[in-house]
């Protein structure tokens, strides 16, 4: 059995730029599809910015608490040295000269964390996160290595352990799973060196049968772990403290909740709207660094041409506009549900009697756009979402025109190039993968291909290699459903697909208007009702 590869959308240039489209968390469980401009600046930072910002900020401003924790962790590191000596003189009777050797090869590697982080030198996340347990990891395998020549398992250098732990979590704050790892794993040095070590010297095996020592021993597990808990419960909060600033300011007349999404042109958050009482979703633009008049002409035009549009099965638009500070941002319904390619991908091709309804009100949403002049041309089942309506629990709306053509826009806005392909390789109509003008005929392109998924559980072509694909559709003509599937597929059913997935544009139906019609009549005959 092959597996299909979730299909992404993306956008494939033949010799020019153009903007790729990203899949991205929409209403919980769904998914809304992103499209990538170039960008919009202007002197103004919006909130994406400031977030990007925060995250850059707090990335530095953590290497620079390692750096200061690392030079001062040399300092007691050395200090310590007096710690070893009073035990050594009245305490125990260790090997002064063996602590010191531990001191010498330890302090090498703190001091290199220090030297490395004081370098101005690109540093990631996960970078500074290997730094970060490496020098941490150091100074717990040094403390249980001297544990074996001091008491082994039941050392009472554990203390030393735990002032580590604790400098450590109070120096930098951690999202809870980054400090389970953080602290975690260097914690680990101690359990294992001993479990190690007791297969090779033998006092430290005999510690493990001895009763007295195998207790004093798990308590010491006890402590270590119970101490991580509240190490890594407390940085998180100090942490969420941190991003808590952000996450409740507010644009426009939105107070932001959480993100729901992110993709290349904006993000998408839950947002509560005091005068409405309830949560919408805000997309808002996320500029980069440099300024690109096209992004903005994108949103304004997404924005445009949803909002132009009324249909129940397209999402609907509340609000658009910009603050004072530069934030493009528009209000959408908050759907909850899932895409239709989730919906197909946990539940398999669907019946006849749930795909064609589902197939009819894309085509009528469609046709509203085709009406007003507007191409979607990424028709996909990534951008139709499944929701409930009252009793109707099939329910479509057609996401995301973040790459729609407008014609006849009033402003002569032209925002691709000749050679530029649009669209997601599997859904992709023949003329838009060669680069060529497209119309409505593409979009029912995409709603043939998508029909075909629904019923058959796959697109009409499938490949590794996007570009195997864009060649299929221009090239190949697809397999008859009734071909292909388990279940019988009506003779009138795979003839409107087939057309639907015509290579020459003129041989489709004129509009999404046409094809809802014939959908009507399939709906009609074969699920004994009509969509309203």
């Amino acid at each position: 059995m092959s597996v299909i590869p979730k299909p992404e959308s993306t956008a494939i240039s033949l010799g020019v730029p153009s903007p790729q489209t990203t899949e991205i968390p929409f209403g919980g469980s769904g998914t809304i599809t992103m499209p990538t401009p170039g960008s919009y600046s202007g002197g103004e930072h919006t909130a994406l910015e400031q977030q990007a910002r925060v995250e850059r900020e707090e990335l530095v401003s953590d290497a620079l608490r390692l750096r200061w924790l690392s030079i001062v962790g040399a300092c007691c590191w050395i200090a310590f040295i007096l710690d070893d000596w009073l035990i050594a003189q009245f305490i125990h009777p260790v090997n002064l000269r063996y602590f010191l050797a531990i001191r010498l090869i330890g302090l090498g590697p703190i001091l290199y964390v220090a030297y490395r982080l004081n370098v101005r030198k690109p540093l990631t996340r996960r970078s500074l996160t290997l730094h970060d347990i490496g020098v941490f990891s150091v100074v717990q395998s040094g403390l249980a290595f001297m544990s074996l020549k001091y008491d082994g398992i039941a050392s009472p250098l554990l203390s030393g352990m735990l002032v580590a732990l604790i400098a450590r979590s109070s120096v930098l704050a951690s999202p809870w799973r980054r400090g389970l790892l953080t602290l975690g794993v260097p914690l680990l040095s101690f359990p294992m060196i001993m479990g190690i070590s007791s297969a090779f010297l033998p006092e430290i095996q005999a510690q493990f049968l001895a009763p007295h020592d195998r207790a004093v021993f798990l308590r010491h597990l006890f402590v270590l772990a119970a101490s991580l808990a509240v190490c890594v419960w407390g940085g998180h909060g100090n942490w969420a403290l941190r991003r808590q600033l952000f996450e409740s300011r507010n644009i426009g007349k939105y107070r932001l909740k959480r993100r729901i999404g992110r993709g290349g042109m904006g993000e998408v958050w839950v947002a509560y709207h005091a005068g409405l009482q309830r949560d919408v979703a805000l997309k808002v633009l996320r500029p980069d660094h440099e300024t690109d008049p096209i992004a903005v002409q994108r949103f304004e035009q997404e924005v445009a041409a949803t909002s132009r549009l009324t249909h129940p099965n397209t999402v609907r638009i509340f609000d658009y506009g910009v603050t004072e500070d530069g934030i493009w941002y528009y209000a959408m319904e908050l759907l909850e549900g899932v895409t239709l390619f989730e919906l197909v991908r946990n539940e398999g091709a669907l019946p006849i009697q749930r795909a064609l309804p589902i197939a009819h009100q894309i085509a009528r949403a469609l046709a509203e756009a085709h009406a007003r002049g507007i191409v979607h041309r990424d028709v996909k089942p990534e951008n139709i979402f499944i929701t409930r309506a009252g009793d109707e629990p099939d329910f479509a709306k057609i996401l995301d025109f973040g790459i729609a053509k407008v014609y006849g826009d009033a402003r002569g806005v032209t925002l691709t190039r000749t050679g530029a392909v649009f669209g997601t390789p599997a859904y992709i109509s023949p003329e838009a993968a060669r680069g060529q003008i497209t119309s409505s005929r593409s979009d029912v392109y995409g709603l043939g291909a998508v029909l075909y998924y629904v019923l058959a559980g796959h697109p009409p072509f499938v490949s590794q290699n996007p570009t195997d694909v864009l060649m299929a559709h221009v090239s190949r003509p697809p397999p008859p459903l009734s071909a292909i599937t388990t279940v019988a597929i009506p003779p009138d059913i795979d003839q409107f697909v087939l057309r639907c997935l015509e290579k020459a544009p003129e041989q489709r139906f004129a509009d999404a208007s046409e094809a809802a019609i014939q959908l009507s009549a399939l709906v009609a005959r074969y699920c004994h009702t009509v969509a309203a």
